[in-house]
């Protein structure tokens, strides 16, 4: 099926959250709240219905913290600390930039990234290098690639070239406005999102031999000139909000971690993208053969109450849930 014929039947909308499951969530409310100037949207249980869909045992429960930026709109986060739900580990346990598997991170713009890497260095996160400025494809960026508690990394980015108008210069953190993926296979990957889900091509990139020098990656700078990045952006509509970076590493031989990227285990557990006509896009699903990591399911999800909601599971692990408000 062609991707215009998708869209006349049922239409997704980028990420408009991403869930972290954490062993606490007091490290990640200050680092979002308090450094990045946040505000609490809801707290509360998590829908007994969503664990069951999501394959927990039986008495498992969990309690959630939602996130967003004080102006509001898309690009929100959601805390899950969960109970009695099996043995939970780290989803990409002791892991480089360039092992794959999984959802690797996820990107915030913010006005002054030394600035915010010191706010940030004061609650232990780390960066995998200092600020790198570099550039984008024409876009001149400074990027801190950082990592915290429950290994979950951010990437704080701030335009240097062209320069964001005032307007839309980040109050603290940005929205969260794109979450990158190191994968091993990108026809695979690309397969996945273009063919399977019909998301358009944002941006493709390729580096070429990476400088003998610090990297946003943190390869090691006499060995970064044998690797070279591979990277594309992919959104429904072919925008770069709420949009998903599939980043390939060539040459540095990373580590594949996609059998631990799966609940109940910590860390950067899924996106959730908005879906107009989720009925359809299960069946679209099933026509493509693609397995459903959760089938259709109706659950509380605040703030937008009873939604039906399924889920499925990229090539390399990263997992995906769509909803539409019920009914």
């Amino acid at each position: 099926m062609r991707s215009g014929d998708m869209k006349r039947e049922f239409e997704i909308s980028g990420f408009d959250e991403a869930v972290l499951i954490v062993r606490s969530p007091e490290p990640h409310l200050a680092c979002w709240r308090d450094a990045g100037g946040w505000v609490l949207q809801h707290e509360g249980a998590v829908d007994a219905r969503l664990l069951h869909g999501w394959g927990l045992p039986e008495a498992a429960a969990g309690r959630e913290w939602r996130l967003a930026h004080p102006h509001g709109g898309a690009g929100c986060l959601r805390l899950m600390r969960l109970d009695n739900a099996g043995p939970q580990a780290d989803m990409r346990p002791d892991d480089q930039c360039w092992d794959s598997g999984g959802i690797f991170d996820l990107n915030v713009r913010v006005r002054d990234v030394a600035g915010a890497a010191a706010a940030l260095h004061a609650l232990h996160w780390h960066g995998a290098s200092p600020p790198i400025r570099w550039d984008f494809g024409g876009l001149i960026g400074k990027e801190w690639l950082t990592r915290g508690p429950d290994n979950v990394r951010l990437a704080l980015i701030e335009r240097v070239e062209p320069p964001l108008p005032e307007a839309d210069q980040p109050v603290g953190f940005g929205p969260v406005f794109n979450s990158s993926q190191i994968v091993r296979d990108m026809d695979a990957a690309l397969g996945f999102y273009c063919d399977v889900l019909g998301f358009q091509r944002a941006v493709s990139f390729q580096t070429g031999p990476l400088p003998s020098a610090a990297n946003v990656m943190g390869l090691p700078p006499g060995l970064a000139a044998q690797a070279s990045l591979d990277l594309h952006i992919v959104h429904p509509a072919g925008l770069k909000e709420g949009s998903i970076e599939i980043v390939s590493v060539n040459g540095a031989g990373g580590l594949d971690l996609s059998d631990t990227a799966r609940l109940p285990n910590f860390g950067m557990a899924l996106l959730r993208h908005p879906v107009r006509g989720i009925k359809v896009f299960a069946e679209h699903l099933a026509r493509q053969e693609w397995p459903l990591a959760m089938p259709l399911t109706r659950v509380s999800l605040a703030p937008h109450g009873e939604v039906d909601l399924l889920a499925v599971c990229a090539p390399e692990g990263a997992r995906l849930e769509f909803y539409e408000v019920a009914a």
